[in-house]
């Protein structure tokens, strides 16, 4: 795919899906972090992109969503953040053949800005910038940032993201609330599109969070009232239910694509899937929207 073609009027584009609950299928535990496959299990990392590449995706993500030092601190393998995210991009320019663009992949700290938490503005882009790097360094074409919901740290992973020269594409995770939208954060979808736009993202978007592919269909057009930039969104595939202490996500890729029809007629030109999806979601949604 030509990277033009995600900027181009009237061109649609179609992501991956979900990678974390298509590890737990082949045997991730609950806890246990995705990222660490790319270095024990990355024969099963490849079969997930392949299967995403085969369905049809044109942009696929490396599984990088937790490579930053304070994630992977908690895991106690900090000291093998270059690995993680260099077999990360490894992997996916694999599995990509030359038939999708590889994006490197960047999740939230799982900490706060101050005066929430300890973190400042600086120290989250600083933590951003190394990981976008060794990101940039192995090939990536461009930057999905995903599920943030403070803006203060989007933007600070946007920036560190756009200074290395690569487009970004940069969404946050939206709760229903009264009738209403926002993040965590408190922050709602027209101030989430004017401050990712203000910070530099060529895309933004929504992903994730408490919202199915109907209720993302409302944030996308929130989100497109108030911004200049083309539009991405990955709702999840529908609520979760917990079935034997897992997250389960019931929406049949029929279902999830009806609801995706209504999240493309609200302004989103580059769609893809975010927990629950699967190839088959995937695979769907580009026959029937494609």
């Amino acid at each position: 795919m030509d990277i033009g073609l995600l900027f181009s009027e009237g061109h649609r584009a179609f992501l991956d899906g979900a990678m974390g609950t298509e590890l737990m299928r082949r045997g991730l535990q609950v806890g246990d972090m995705p990222e660490l496959w790319n270095l024990e299990r990355p024969e099963e990392v490849l079969d997930v992109q392949r299967a995403y590449v085969e369905a049809g995706a044109q942009i696929l993500l490396t599984n990088t969503f937790g490579g930053n030092r304070l994630k992977l601190r908690r895991a106690g393998i900090e000291d093998r953040l270059e690995e993680v995210n260099r077999r990360a991009a490894e992997i996916a320019r694999e599995a990509s053949e030359g038939r999708a663009l590889v994006a490197g992949n960047i999740g939230p700290t799982g900490e706060f800005v101050e005066p929430y938490g300890t973190f400042s503005e600086e120290e989250f882009y600083r933590i951003f910038r190394e990981q976008a790097e060794v990101l940039a360094s192995y090939g990536v074409d461009l930057f999905v940032i995903e599920t943030m919901a403070d803006m203060g740290e989007a933007k600070a992973a946007v920036r560190a993201c756009r200074e290395l020269g690569f487009p970004v594409a940069a969404s946050m995770s939206f709760d229903p609330a009264g009738g209403d939208f926002h993040t965590m954060m408190g922050v709602r979808p027209e101030e989430a599109a004017r401050g990712l736009e203000e910070a530099g993202a060529d895309l933004v978007g929504a992903n994730c969070g408490g919202v199915g592919p109907d209720e993302m269909a409302r944030v996308v057009g929130r989100m497109e009232e108030a911004t200049r930039r083309p539009l991405f969104a990955e709702p999840n595939a529908g609520k979760p239910e917990l079935v034997d202490g897992k997250a389960v996500y019931q929406l049949s890729p029929e279902a999830f694509v009806e609801g995706m029809r209504k999240v493309a007629e609200a302004g989103a030109k580059v769609l893809g899937g975010c927990c629950g999806t699967t190839p088959e979601h995937i695979r769907l949604l580009v026959r029937e929207l494609g």
